[in-house]
C-alpha cells in the first residue's frame, strides 16, 4: 500500500482514530468561538490535519519511553551494604568512585573496606596491579548491565577507581 501524509498502512488505524478524536475535541472547542457551522467544520478539519501526525509521533515517544524506562537508585558508600548486599553495590559506585575514599589507600586497607576482591587474592604474596569487585547488574532497555569496579594498583596502592561496565 502507498504511503500518503507519510502514513504507512500499518499505523493508518491508529491515525485514523487519533484523527476523530482530534476532530471531535476542535469542533467542541472552536465551536465556542465559531457560530457558522461550515466555518466551524473548516477549522476543525483543518486542525485535525495538522495536529494528528504531531500527537501520533508524541504518543509513540511517550510509549515507548515508558516501556524503556530505566530508574538507577544511587546511595552512599556503606561498607555493611556493601558486604552483606552484593547485588546492590551498583548504587554505591558514583559515591565510592568520586569521593575518591580509595585513592591512596593500600592492599590490606582496600580489603578492610571492600573485602577480598572477587578473584580471592592471596594479599601477602599479591603482585596482582588490577583487582576487580563485582558490583551486581542492573536493567538496561531489554538487557542488562554489568558494573565491575576496577582498582589499579602502583607502589602497591590505589592510584585509579574506575567503574566498568559490560553490557548483556
Amino acid at each position: 500500500m502507498e504511503e500518503y501524509f507519510n502514513i504507512s498502512s500499518e499505523n493508518w488505524f491508529f491515525h485514523l482514530l487519533i484523527g476523530i478524536l482530534l476532530f471531535l475535541i476542535f469542533k467542541w472547542i472552536i465551536g465556542k468561538f465559531v457560530k457558522k457551522s461550515k466555518l466551524k467544520i473548516f477549522y476543525s478539519l483543518l486542525s485535525t490535519i495538522i495536529f494528528t501526525p504531531i500527537v501520533f509521533n508524541i504518543s509513540i515517544i511517550i510509549f515507548f519511553s515508558i516501556l524503556f524506562y530505566e530508574y538507577h537508585p544511587e546511595s552512599k558508600f556503606d561498607t555493611i551494604k556493601w558486604v552483606e548486599e552484593k547485588n546492590i553495590r551498583h548504587e554505591m559506585k558514583k559515591d565510592l568512585i568520586n569521593s575518591e575514599i580509595l585513592i591512596g589507600k593500600t592492599k590490606n586497607e582496600i580489603i578492610s573496606i571492600l573485602g577480598i576482591p572477587d578473584n580471592n587474592i592471596n594479599v601477602s604474596i599479591d603482585t596482582i596491579k588490577n583487582w576487580t569487585y563485582y558490583l551486581g547488574s542492573e536493567g538496561h532497555g531489554m538487557r542488562s548491565k554489568f558494573h565491575y569496579l576496577s582498582l589499579n594498583f602502583k607502589n602497591n596502592k590505589v592510584v585509579i577507581a574506575e567503574n566498568n561496565e559490560f553490557i548483556d
